[in-house]
């Protein structure tokens, strides 16, 4: 019987050999499925620090005179930056300004024609616009590579 085999023979250490294999390519997948909920959290947190941020300019010029004086950029800037609690959070607030709305798929704020009456017949607001930003760093670097890893939001209030 020189040409009979038992099973078994020659396969040794195969299974040892395609774990070695595919252990790298299981760690990244379950990495991948680790880094996605702690980004969307982060994601979360900064969009509600941004909706804090509007919320509370919202109500400060609602309870003040109306001459925008109450309001400054940079406690906006710190109200947004206290609800989000994301160390190496960007925040940008921009002054009060005198816009007009211009509807369409998006609205977006034009300038305030000449004799002060919007186009569409209503009359200018004021509006104030937030911005955040936050570079997420993800548990493997790798991924920086296949998606961009800096988180935004933006938005804009209207004041009075």
């Amino acid at each position: 019987m020189t040409g009979a085999r038992q099973d078994g023979l020659g396969r040794a250490g195969v299974a040892a050999l395609e774990f070695a294999l595919m252990t790298p390519f299981l760690l990244a997948v379950l990495a991948g499925l680790g880094d996605f909920p702690l980004a969307f959290w982060d994601r979360m947190t900064l969009i509600s620090a941004v909706e804090s941020g509007a919320n509370y300019a919202f109500a400060l010029e609602q309870n003040a005179s109306g001459t925008h004086n109450a309001l400054l950029p940079g406690d906006v800037r710190n109200a947004v930056l206290a609800a989000g609690g994301l160390s190496g959070m960007i925040v940008t607030v921009g002054s009060a300004t005198t816009n007009c709305i211009q509807p369409g798929t998006v609205s977006t704020l034009i300038a305030v024609p000449t004799d002060g009456i919007c186009p569409d017949g209503t009359m200018p607001g004021t509006y104030m616009s937030i911005a955040a930003s936050y570079r997420y760093v993800p548990l493997m670097p790798f991924y920086a590579m296949v998606a961009s890893t800096t988180l935004t939001d933006t938005a804009i209030v209207r004041l009075q």
